[in-house]
């Protein structure tokens, strides 16, 4: 009787009133038939109720049934749009890529081709790959953790074009299964934030330490950065963003993740859990 649970309550009243009308008008019409002496008795009046009741019951299996499949479907549709808003709001947020950086990029490959250094098509070939794998490698449900840390390496590299000496950046990826499969594009937010609110590019006082490793099936994935004196807000436009990052978490494994964020006057912190 599970199933009537999900059948309309109006519905299910409507059965009982109808019933009971057609109870109340066989007792009436019994009771008329008894008071003009039309030869009425408990033998035909139980045996009338008797055919209403059955028929009644027919009625009603009808009707629990037609309201069941009505309700059913509903349901189904309500799924089906659920999945679908959600497929689309995932590939809302995943195609969310800073366009800010693309211009960066562009501009200190043209400023390495002007001098000719040699590094222009090494970082030719980085762009081509980081694009490549946001335009692409993003579409697919998940990818191997080491294609996520390739990216963040070559964004690292792009940002040390605009440096003028060595930043302080530390990445231990030693412990880390690079073959462990993650959906994509939930890192990078982090990394970009550092960059973006941090004071990487200050040789003596910035600094970026970021770890990735794994346990099993359990990825856990830290980010700690420097904090300037004056907060500043740079590359502002575009990005995925850390609340986006956190909605994609909340879709992609409810109940499996963990999210924290720290800020104190001098440091950014972000720890990540999940279990994939």
């Amino acid at each position: 009787m599970n199933f009537l649970t999900k059948i309309e309550k109006k519905h299910i009243y409507l059965a009982l009133g109808i019933i009971a009308v057609i109870v109340l008008v066989e007792s009436v019409t019994f009771g008329v038939s008894v008071a003009l002496g039309k030869g009425a008795n408990m033998d035909t009046y139980v045996r009338v109720m008797s055919w209403t009741m059955e028929i009644l019951g027919v009625l009603m299996v009808f009707m629990v049934y037609f309201f069941r499949e009505k309700d059913e479907k509903s349901q189904k549709r309500e799924i089906d749009l659920t999945h679908q808003n959600i497929e689309f709001e995932m590939k809302f947020l995943k195609s969310q890529i800073n366009p800010h950086f693309l211009f960066n990029a562009l501009n200190n490959i043209y400023a390495l081709s002007v001098i000719k250094n040699e590094r222009t098509p090494e970082m030719i070939l980085k762009l081509s790959d980081m694009l490549r794998y946001t335009l692409y490698g993003s579409e697919n449900k998940k990818v191997k953790v080491g294609k996520e840390i390739e990216y963040i390496q070559n964004f690292i590299e792009f940002q040390k074009l605009k440096m003028d000496s060595e930043p302080n950046i530390t990445i231990d990826t030693s412990n880390c299964n690079n073959e462990l499969l993650i959906e994509p594009m939930l890192i990078i937010p982090f990394i970009e934030n550092s960059f973006k609110h941090g004071n990487i590019d200050n040789p003596k006082k910035g600094w970026l330490q970021m770890e990735i490793k794994t346990l099993g099936p359990i990825l856990i994935f830290q980010v700690k950065n420097s904090l300037p004196t004056i907060a500043i807000n740079k590359d502002v436009v575009g990005g995925i963003g850390v609340e986006n990052v956190r909605k994609r978490l909340d879709i992609l494994y409810p109940d499996r993740y963990e999210l924290e964020i720290k800020t104190t006057e001098s440091a950014f912190t972000v720890y990540m859990k999940i279990d994939t």
